[in-house]
């Protein structure tokens, strides 16, 4: 990586909380795995403390606001179940309408 690649990556906020996340658990892995052929050592063992959870995950984005006029929830007339409801109804209609124009 050449130094201008790394001030840009280090200007990012973002960026930089995951180079130092990543490293940290870098580190503690590589400590405990060392530490694990030495029992006194993973007694003694001392992990580096960081303002970054070591295994830490972002969250979830949040919930956008729906556009105008639109409704929240799951649409549910566009299921299977209401699409066959709905033929029924136009057939059922229609026969209706053909025996009233029949008559």
């Amino acid at each position: 990586m050449t130094r201008v690649m790394d001030a840009q990556f280090l200007e990012d906020a973002t960026g930089r909380r995951r180079q130092s996340s990543r490293a940290t658990r870098h580190a503690v892995r590589s400590h405990l795995h060392a530490a694990t052929y030495d029992e006194d050592t993973l007694e003694n063992a001392v992990l580096p403390v960081v303002p970054h959870d070591v295994g830490r995950k972002t969250s979830p984005r949040p919930h956008r606001a729906p556009a105008p006029g639109r409704r929240g929830g799951f649409k549910v007339w566009k299921t299977a179940f209401w699409k066959r409801r709905r033929r029924l109804w136009a057939e059922r209609n229609a026969a209706a309408r053909a025996i009233a124009e029949s008559d």
